[in-house]
């Protein structure tokens, strides 16, 4: 999403636990972190452990496998985004992108992919990027869609994204829960209400969208900033923000609307009278 997808997590293992072998890095990232979290918190191991049992065999049935048309998530695509809709040259004099061969030795999304990663293949981020819909094809030309990457409803990079966002989140809570201070933590808070109405949470979204992808936008030009201007010798993290809304009785979304009562009847109607 202009350099947002809805989650900035690093793909990579740092933390050194080792790996069920049945399991990619990030879903043994996510059992290790949830495992370590519930412990923190208190809770007894055995206990844990049947809980989880019950919780797999409840749902078990209800997984399918991903379609062989699934596309993997590609992590990098939001930084080529983020550069395309940021480097002077890639601008037109309305600050709007300009469209864009796929390869080429000047502006081109190529040379975009190499300046986020010489590892990135071309053709699958153009695959990616038009299987999302971010770009759309003008001649020869691609022009960008939209300044943030969807993936609602795209098999395979929709789960994958969530994953990462699990192992985002995870990690900041697990991290807070040690730092011995709020200038040791890692940004995390919260605001709710406890009595907000339903016939208002569609207004509410709109708003965090709105108040949100703003504050993302600023966000993600201020990272690029700072990437632009770096010391070449310093060391770098791959960082990032997520913000998502939560709802903790969802049942009360689902249930019927009141209506007006009917006027309590007082006796049984009279059907024979004299």
């Amino acid at each position: 999403m202009m350099g947002i997808s809805s989650g900035s997590q690093s793909p990579d293992d740092e933390s050194g636990d080792v790996s069920a072998p049945q399991l990619d890095p990030t879903a043994n990232q996510i059992m290790n972190l949830v495992a370590r979290i519930m412990i923190r918190c208190g809770y007894d191991s055995e206990a844990l452990q049947e809980a989880f049992d019950q919780a797999l065999t409840a749902h078990a049935a209800s997984v399918l496998p991903l379609p062989p048309s699934a596309v993997r998530e590609l992590p990098e695509a939001p930084h080529v985004i983020t550069l395309w809709t940021s480097l002077e040259g890639y601008r037109d004099e309305k600050n709007n992108p300009l469209p864009l061969p796929l390869r080429g030795r000047g502006r081109s999304i190529q040379q975009l992919a190499r300046l986020v990663s010489p590892n990135l293949d071309v053709e699958e981020l153009l695959r990616y990027l038009l299987q999302t819909e971010t770009v759309r094809k003008v001649g020869r030309r691609y022009v960008l869609a939209r300044r943030w990457i969807m993936l609602r409803g795209v098999a395979g990079s929709a789960h994958s994204r969530t994953m990462r966002g699990l192992v985002g989140a995870l990690r900041t809570y697990d991290h807070n829960l040690l730092a011995p201070s709020d200038a040791e933590s890692w940004f995390e808070f919260t605001v709710d209400n406890p009595n907000f109405p339903v016939s208002k949470l569609g207004e509410l979204d709109q708003r965090a969208r709105r108040l949100g992808l703003g504050k993302f936008r600023e966000l993600d030009l201020f990272m690029r900033h700072c990437e632009t201007h770096r010391d070449p010798l310093e060391s770098t993290v791959w960082v990032g923000f997520q913000i998502h809304e939560f709802l903790h009785n969802f049942s009360a979304v689902l249930a019927p609307v009141p209506t007006e009562a009917s006027p309590p009847q007082t006796g049984p109607p009279d059907k024979h009278k004299p």
